[in-house]
């Protein structure tokens, strides 16, 4: 019979000082383990509609000439928005979206001089995948922010092919590139 008091005593005081220490470890500020960098702030970049109205800018990138497409006399184009839910062009501007999406990153000087805005640019995809031009259809007001939308096009290239069934010597692309510091 004593034994079973003892060892019920020894199983209450082993659950009181679990919870004891349970609770004192987390109120201790655990900074002496905490890494000497500080944590960076969140940051958005997103691809968003094109804007009704543009205030239009000249060209940063001039375009190539225009040449019809292969074995055609006649150059037949298309125009989307990269976020064009309904264009017929839908399929292959998520090929496009993706590809940039992989390499788009907030320019670290525009961080640093904590730069937000929305660059709108239109880049010209060619039949074969080309990228034959590209230019900032509105500025951010940060020309590290158009340059770096800019970059981001001309780095993803070359992209897939046109699909045969559009039947288009050339797609013009309209992409709002929205850089948004985290809070």
């Amino acid at each position: 019979m004593m034994s079973k008091k003892f060892l019920v005593l020894f199983v209450l005081a082993s659950l009181v000082g679990h919870a004891l220490l349970l609770t004192l470890t987390t109120r201790i500020d655990w900074a002496v383990n905490r890494p000497s960098k500080p944590v960076q702030e969140v940051i958005m970049v997103e691809l968003t509609a094109p804007p009704e109205k543009a205030t239009r800018r000249p060209p940063i990138r001039q375009k190539k000439e225009q040449q019809p497409a292969a074995g055609s006399g006649v150059l037949r184009e298309g125009t989307a928005a990269l976020q064009g839910e309904t264009s017929p062009y839908r399929d292959y501007l998520l090929q496009v979206r993706r590809k940039i999406e992989q390499r788009w990153n907030y320019p670290p000087q525009a961080i640093a001089a904590q730069e937000e805005g929305n660059a709108v640019i239109r880049f010209t995809i060619d039949a074969n995948g080309s990228l034959s031009g590209y230019d900032v259809m509105t500025t951010s007001g940060s020309e590290i922010l158009d340059q770096g939308a800019l970059a981001v096009v001309k780095a993803a290239a070359p992209y897939a092919p046109l699909p045969v069934e559009l039947n288009l010597s050339r797609l013009h692309i309209t992409a709002t590139f929205s850089y948004r510091l985290g809070e």
